[in-house]
């Protein structure tokens, strides 16, 4: 298992939150005091938002696949939350993305 990078704070113990990759190459992010522990994709480049999901408090990552629009996860993809198409940390990013251009949209 090898360490990737930090991803931000735990919600449940405040401690940080780290990716790991293992030898057969699945992605999982995991809090090195408290154990909480959660996958993300396996394909895909993954970059930190810097926001917070407002309902579970886990770190905003953005997911970007080759020749497809970026899309959110925070312990399960953002997209399957029912308060998606009201998140205002979700808006604010399609909104910042579409100005610039990037991720896809």
């Amino acid at each position: 298992m090898r360490e990737l990078e930090e991803i931000g704070d735990c919600p449940q113990c405040g401690c940080t939150l780290m990716m790991y990759k293992t030898s057969n190459y699945k992605r999982f992010v995991k809090c090195e005091v408290c154990g909480n522990s959660y996958p993300v994709p396996k394909s895909g480049s993954i970059h930190s938002s810097a926001l917070l999901c407002p309902l579970r408090k886990y770190p905003i990552l953005i997911i970007q696949k080759e020749n497809s629009k970026a899309y959110f996860w925070t312990d399960r993809p953002c997209f399957s939350c029912t308060h998606y198409d009201k998140c205002q940390e979700v808006t604010s990013l399609i909104q910042e993305f579409s100005q610039l251009e990037v991720y896809g949209y």
